[in-house]
């Protein structure tokens, strides 16, 4: 069965080993997929493999820590209704977490640029003012989560990515620049991530609007 996927803007450098146990996509045409290993998340859907067992297995066996993968997702956006993708409080509605998190290394991370800011003691949850808190409260706040991660990076609170944030087409982060900013600071380069999507533009206004990035 053919279906429209959006792909992630980026390749992560995921843990083999968080590849492996993953199912095999099936009853799906994955004739477009041409990364060598690729992922596919769903709303309601457990993760899925769509390629790249066999090179899994192979990093696995050659102790690799960290492979590139692509993530492919269903889109929860309708094609006939793209203001959806532009517009935040309409794409809310359809934004879904995908099943599983994946360790990924954090310098590799960075170098993709999709952070929106960075985080550190002096700007720490100075966000808007709709969302104003005082200076107490924001050291406070930024100190917990500093001791927080002297113990180690937390699985359990992956920091999220978006899939196709921007415009439809570039993946950003979602949530935890404060928590990449203090794993620098701390020099903790293995952390966690999940991964979000709504929605992604055809191929062809893709093309058009790359050039807006």
């Amino acid at each position: 069965m053919s279906t429209f996927l959006g792909r992630s803007s980026e390749l992560y450098y995921i843990d083999p080993r968080d590849i492996l146990p993953l199912p095999d996509a099936a009853g799906l045409s994955t004739a477009s997929v041409s990364d060598e290993i690729a992922v596919l998340i769903a709303a309601g859907e457990e993760d899925k493999l769509l390629s790249g067992k066999i090179l899994a297995e192979q990093a696995v066996a050659a102790g690799q820590k960290y492979i590139p993968v692509r993530f492919w997702f269903k889109p929860r956006i309708p094609l006939w209704n793209l203001p959806a993708i532009f517009i935040k409080p309409l794409r809310q509605k359809y934004k879904f977490t995908n099943s599983r998190n994946y360790h990924a290394s954090l310098p590799h991370l960075r170098e993709l640029k999709i952070e929106r800011g960075t985080r550190n003691a002096e700007n720490a949850y100075k966000i808007s003012k709709r969302w104003h808190i005082s200076e107490e409260e924001r050291h406070n706040r930024y100190n917990r989560l500093v001791e927080s991660l002297k113990k180690g990076f937390d699985d359990n609170s992956p920091i999220r990515v978006m899939l196709c944030r921007r415009l439809g087409i570039k993946d950003s982060i979602d949530d935890g620049h404060h928590r990449i900013g203090i794993c620098v600071e701390q020099g903790i380069n293995r952390i966690t991530l999940c991964f979000r999507a709504a929605g992604a533009l055809p191929a062809f206004w893709q093309k058009l609007l790359r050039r807006f990035l």
